[in-house]
């Protein structure tokens, strides 16, 4: 009976430490910066897959917004024909003592020098996701919709032409 209690709390010590172990390695200003360097990518190269883009957005907001429903609104607001390009590099990371947030400054390829776009990571999960778009929550980014002098319905003719 001593022996199989022994190999027991032996057995939760090693299942705890190994927890701890894969937990705190994640906690990291490394991890941190590889997670914002990910999502840099995931907008520069997969901007044509916004499902892509919404694995890294935090819990908070993906409650708020489904997939289907961001990839709509990434689509329609990247359609904006006067827009920047969102290509980011160079980011900056800032963590919090605790490592439980940090702040990333990217800089941003524009036609102004000095760009730069800011988001913020958390972690969460076991792993730090990205708080960003939060104009596709309340639909403050369709306000620049409203003064364009001309019409986009063509853009968004997808009807299809019968002969």
């Amino acid at each position: 009976m001593k022996r199989l209690l022994l190999i027991l709390i032996c057995a939760v010590i090693v299942i705890a430490a190994a927890c701890y172990f894969i937990t705190a390695q994640r906690n990291t200003e490394a991890r941190a910066l590889m997670r914002a360097e990910a999502y840099a990518e995931a907008i520069n190269d997969e901007y044509k897959s916004p499902e892509k883009i919404y694995a890294f957005l935090c819990e908070d907001f993906r409650s708020q917004m489904s997939e289907d429903e961001f990839c709509q609104a990434f689509e329609k607001e990247r359609s904006y024909p006067y827009i920047t390009p969102l290509y980011l590099f160079k980011p900056e990371l800032t963590m919090s003592d605790d490592k439980s947030s940090g702040e990333v400054i990217y800089l941003q390829a524009a036609r102004i020098v000095g760009m730069t776009y800011k988001i913020e990571l958390i972690y969460e999960n076991g792993d730090y996701f990205v708080s960003d778009w939060s104009q596709f929550l309340d639909g403050s980014y369709l306000d620049k919709f409203k003064e364009i002098p001309y019409s986009l319905d063509w853009y968004y003719d997808f009807t299809e032409k019968t002969s």
